[in-house]
């Protein structure tokens, strides 16, 4: 008996469906596919990760720097020009020095003569906020402790400060002294005795609190350059130091 012949209708789907049995993709070709997507985003993550760390640590050290730089140019025209700096210390978690100079108002516009008065300055910093500030008083009336100053910088690095395990913020170089003796990587020799009374401000700072940032830190000698090495220990500014 002779076979059946399909009408080419049905012959044309049946041959359809036999050529699109494979077509799409298959489960592993999905899961490879996503595997690679997973690693490219893994990478690009990591990158823009990176860049936000690094412009977040940029931006830390210039905010540190911007702050320490204000905190010199308030701080150079009198500590620069001061008749007396006293010894610094210690006292109840807060750090002073005090120091005397000149505050000129006034010009003679024919002698070219500046008139002034006498002023006390004090730098306090406190161990507990990280906080420097600047406190002003004319002489014989000194502030009470703890009076609010001038903010000249913040979020101080005070680890070991108060254990004296650290450098200290405040150091008083006096006229005649040896200030780098056993230094011998000062520049200026182990053997140099300035003839000024000098100050010298040594702090870190550090304005995140973001593990990535960087601390800045800061050494800064100011010299005195109205003091000589026949200035007295003695000053009536000292009376701002609490007890």
């Amino acid at each position: 008996m002779r076979g059946r012949r399909l009408s080419p209708r049905l012959a044309a789907r049946l041959r359809g469906v036999r050529s699109s049995g494979d077509a799409g993709i298959s489960l592993v070709e999905v899961m490879v596919t996503v595997g690679i997507m997973g690693v490219l985003m893994a990478i690009f993550t990591a990158g823009i990760l990176q860049v936000y760390r690094s412009v977040n640590v940029t931006e830390s050290v210039a905010a540190a720097q911007s702050q320490l730089n204000i905190m010199f140019q308030r701080l150079d025209k009198e500590v620069r020009y001061a008749s007396w700096v006293a010894e610094p210390g210690l006292v109840r978690n807060r750090w002073y020095v005090e120091y005397a100079y000149m505050e000129y108002d006034k010009t003679n516009a024919q002698t070219g003569a500046q008139t002034g008065k006498a002023q006390c300055g004090q730098l306090r910093l406190d161990l507990g906020t990280g906080v420097m500030q600047r406190v002003q008083w004319t002489p014989g009336s000194p502030p009470a402790e703890g009076r609010p100053g001038q903010t000249l910088a913040s979020q101080i690095v005070t680890t070991g400060l108060g254990s004296g395990t650290a450098t200290p913020p405040f150091e008083l170089q006096k006229a005649g002294s040896f200030p780098y003796g056993g230094m011998n990587s000062s520049a200026v020799g182990a053997r140099f005795a300035p003839d000024f009374q000098r100050l010298r401000l040594h702090m870190t700072t550090r304005v995140s609190s973001s593990p990535d940032a960087a601390p800045v830190e800061t050494d800064i000698t100011f010299t005195a350059l109205n003091t000589s090495r026949d200035t007295s220990a003695d000053n009536v500014c000292d009376e701002g130091r609490p007890q």
